[in-house]
């Protein structure tokens, strides 16, 4: 990246089902764009297949990589970017990196309700996942660690071994 400033985390909105394409878009323009999926089953008559689908549909993460000429809401199918009062809504690195990390890992991520104070905010000290700061809920004998995008108010969840959590009040 060089000597390229590099701005914070956006995220857009998009038209249903154009999260591929206004991510190819955004990057054909100079901007750096990412939007998370996960692994779905689907049933066809014959055949079970399994889909890539985007963990949170009609929204695209993107920032510039320095100077840009392109303008993210002139994009084909760019709804808007989300904002707060009229100011874009910053999306944290660390969010972005939770979510790169999830989305690499074999474990079965889950959208999930948006939650801001449910459970404790713990840290994950070992495995994959070691590192991200979340909260922890618990479903059929399943820890899961929580991961919230307030820009967006979507949230993701990942299952853990409760061995690898710890309190972030501990720490």
């Amino acid at each position: 990246m060089g000597s390229h400033s590099v701005s914070p985390w956006f995220a857009i909105q998009v038209a249903p089902q154009c999260e591929t394409r206004v991510s190819t878009l955004l990057e054909y323009k100079g901007y750096q764009s990412f939007f998370p999926t996960h692994k779905v089953r689907r049933r066809r008559s014959d055949r079970m297949k399994i889909l890539d689908q985007p963990l949170f549909p009609g929204y695209v993460f993107c920032r510039s990589l320095g100077k840009t000429d392109g303008l993210i809401v002139a994009t084909p199918h760019v709804i808007r970017i989300v904002a707060f009062g009229g100011k874009p809504a910053v999306v944290e690195d660390w969010n972005i990196d939770a979510l790169r990390k999830i989305g690499d890992s074999e474990a079965g991520s889950l959208p999930c309700s948006y939650s801001h104070h449910i459970g404790e905010h713990v840290r994950i000290m070992n495995g994959p996942f070691s590192g991200l700061t979340g909260v922890l809920i618990q479903t059929k004998k399943q820890h899961r660690l929580v991961i919230s995008i307030d820009a967006i108010m979507k949230s993701v969840s990942v299952q853990v071994d409760a061995m690898d959590i710890y309190p972030t009040r501990w720490l």
